[in-house]
């Protein structure tokens, strides 16, 4: 699949249909031009023992390695076994059907999250603020001019070592962008933590426009992390990478 035939309303159709499959819960945010903008709740067995996953795509609309990562994970009937997960597989399908990495009216939908002026986020945020804690958070992106996958590392609770890990899992598939800096900010083994964020650029929560992370981090979770995995690399790699990245984070939240 390339972004040329990315069909939104075609997506969110085969993703009702696994969700069904899995017995997924399926809800809706405020719909778009496009699609319908569907999002996804299932809870264990386990109880309350049962880690609380948040994972979301779809924001961007030039960057699509996310959402049909999560349509694999969707199909496989067990790769959300044992967790009390929330999916948000497409936020953005207006930006998806043009190729574009905003809205409709070219609004960059991931730095809205601090006063949402969109309809989208607002919708969106609306939506979370039922939702209550998670144990940790994923954001799968993509970076146009990547040369390798990087993450952002927002982790106040889990391993230190843990975005190590899941750079390691995301470079079976692709290569680790090894730059000291990233974005202008120092980088160790393709990971921007959190207090190389803070020297750079003050609090997160300071920032007059947030991303979804920053939203998350203040409000919902204590770690989370967002993928960005090179477009310029084959798709199929890509999404290779997003799904080990999430595996590797999934595993972690069972471990502890």
């Amino acid at each position: 699949m390339t972004n040329a035939l990315f069909d939104p309303a075609a997506y969110v159709r085969d993703i009702e249909k696994a969700a069904r499959t899995g017995n997924w819960t399926i809800n809706f945010l405020s719909p778009c031009t496009s699609s319908t903008r569907p999002w996804l709740q299932r809870n264990t067995q386990r109880g309350s023992h049962a880690p609380r996953f948040y994972l979301s795509t779809g924001i961007h609309g030039d960057e699509i390695s996310g959402p049909i990562a999560l349509l694999e994970m969707l199909r496989q009937s067990d790769f959300f076994a044992g967790y009390d997960a929330t999916i948000f597989p497409i936020l953005n399908p207006d930006g998806l059907a043009r190729r574009t990495r905003g809205n409709a009216d070219g609004l960059d939908l991931n730095r809205d999250y601090r006063e949402p002026k969109s309809a989208e986020i607002s919708s969106h945020v609306a939506t979370l603020q039922t939702l209550g804690h998670f144990d940790a958070a994923m954001f799968l992106h993509e970076d146009f001019e990547g040369i390798g996958a990087y993450l952002y590392e927002l982790n106040d609770s889990l391993s230190p070592t843990l975005g190590s890990s899941i750079m390691s899992a995301m470079g079976q598939h692709v290569p680790i962008d090894l730059r000291p800096e990233i974005e202008g900010i120092p980088a160790v083994g393709g990971i921007v933590q959190r207090r190389n964020i803070v020297l750079k650029h003050g609090p997160i929560e300071d920032r007059p426009e947030w991303p979804e992370a920053i939203y998350l981090s203040v409000h919902h979770t204590k770690v989370s992390y967002t993928t960005e995995t090179p477009m310029l690399l084959p798709l199929e790699q890509r999404v290779k990478a997003q799904i080990a990245a999430v595996t590797t984070l999934l595993k972690a939240l069972i471990a502890v």
